[in-house]
């Protein structure tokens, strides 16, 4: 190899690796290598190298680890080349991609996630339309009208009535307790039957409001980061806002209150936004104020609360089933029904530009979510399967997270603790830590 001092030359391994690499080279071309990491803990001062033509991941881990004197064995890197996971020989992939061996060939490596712990299968009573995960449950809105919550810890399921048309999403809002001192969790669901019920679920499960003002189906909800507002979008086209407070009831809460209603409280929303020309089919928040919306018209929007409007549309080609937000990322994941999942940067010039384009499922894609880093997201499909990504690898998925036997509706991933829940039309969910 060239362009390698003394002190590489002492790390134990180093000339066995070395050996390995002109054994190979004594039969293929050599071609020049630069290997490059953005986590400084495994970053190498010298850092070009000339490699065999038939080296895969496998040599250039062993070349990595060597000249970091690691010996772990649980430490194993990913290797990715021209946006591509090397699955290949270095030839092969130089050849697939037309790359000039007279050029130095740029390799990136990152530490491998570990492949995901063995999967919990619980079953569920009825087709799964959303998953979200608390501190201790994963909620399940399922398709006969029922909430099933499901403890993290034991698996165990419990089922609640809730409404009366199957559930398209639920969402966790807050923990609180009430007034004896019972830690309680706050959860909204939406339906079919045009509506949002605002529940309260511990030991018993009470809905303390009815969410009303759809005319349509209820496709979506989110919860804003400060948990005080919640999102709703609709096949009426239309975004509304709703208020998460126990405390101060709107003016047609207490209107009904005054005629002694029993059951759920009337709740209307505080605010509602059009825009849409089609179906609403997600929506999350960018922050307290901001949110996103995307919809089968084929566009992203993003919605100003206090400007009470519109504030930047992004297009493209496909009729949009998810979105997610990464604060981190600053990028926007979609999931369309063309099966393709793209980011988008909305500080972007133009509002069809897209970042990138994952590819990897073979039908529509149903959910996607971002997780505890800058650079990974999971996604649900019509092909029974929940993928794990790495977005600087847009070519090539990390893993399989979970494989169902029918179509994945969607999926959660809690950053807390790494879990993954994901639910379809198998009547199962399947639980996984990253």
């Amino acid at each position: 190899s060239s362009g390698i001092n003394a002190e590489w030359s002492l790390r134990p391994g180093y000339f066995e690796c070395c050996t390995r690499i002109r054994m190979l080279a004594a039969f293929d071309q050599q071609i020049q290598i630069r290997l490059t990491t953005t986590d400084l803990e495994y970053s190498i001062e010298q850092n070009v190298f000339s490699v065999s033509s038939s080296a895969s991941s496998v040599e250039l881990q062993d070349l990595v680890k060597s000249l970091l004197n690691i010996s772990d064995e649980s430490v194993e890197f990913n290797f990715r080349v021209c946006e591509e996971l090397l699955q290949q020989t270095i030839g092969k992939h130089c050849e697939s991609s037309n790359f000039s061996g007279e050029a130095i060939l740029d390799v990136h490596y990152f530490p491998k996630r570990k492949e995901p712990d063995e999967e919990s299968i619980v079953p569920v009573p009825d087709w799964v339309g959303g998953v979200s995960i608390s501190p201790k449950y994963i909620y399940a809105g399922l398709y006969n009208g029922q909430l099933a919550r499901v403890s993290i810890q034991s698996r165990e399921v419990e089922v609640f009535e809730v409404h009366s048309k199957p559930i398209k999403s639920v969402s966790f809002v807050k923990q609180f307790e009430d007034s004896s001192g019972v830690q309680k969790d706050l959860v909204v669901t939406a339906s079919l039957d045009q509506n949002l019920c605002y529940s309260v679920v511990g030991e018993d499960f009470t809905t303390l409001y009815t969410l009303k003002g759809h005319s349509q189906t209820v496709t979506s909800c989110s919860v804003a980061p400060s948990t005080e507002q919640i999102a709703s979008g609709s096949w009426d086209t239309y975004l509304k806002i709703w208020s998460t407070s126990l405390d101060e009831p709107c003016d047609e809460e207490i209107k009904n209150k005054r005629k002694k209603h029993s059951g759920p409280v009337l709740r209307t929303p505080i605010l509602t936004l059009g825009g849409h020309s089609q179906v609403i089919t997600d929506c999350c928040w960018k922050d307290n104020t901001q949110l996103f919306t995307v919809s089968y018209d084929m566009s992203v929007k993003l919605w100003d609360t206090q400007l009470m409007s519109c504030v930047n549309t992004l297009s493209i080609n496909s009729a949009l089933q998810c979105v997610d937000w990464s604060e981190r990322a600053h990028l926007i994941a979609t999931g369309s029904s063309d099966k393709f999942i793209r980011l988008f940067d909305p500080r972007g010039a133009s509002g069809t530009i897209v970042h990138s384009t994952l590819v990897g499922h073979s039908c529509w894609v149903a959910g996607v979510k971002w997780g505890s880093s800058d650079v990974e997201l999971v996604s649900a499909s019509y092909d029974n399967r929940t993928l794990l990504w790495d977005i600087r690898s847009p070519k090539t998925y990390l893993s399989v997270v979970g494989t169902h036997s029918d179509k994945v509706l969607c999926v959660d991933w809690s950053a807390a603790d790494n879990t993954v829940a994901s639910g379809g039309a198998d009547n199962t969910i399947h639980i996984n830590k990253l």
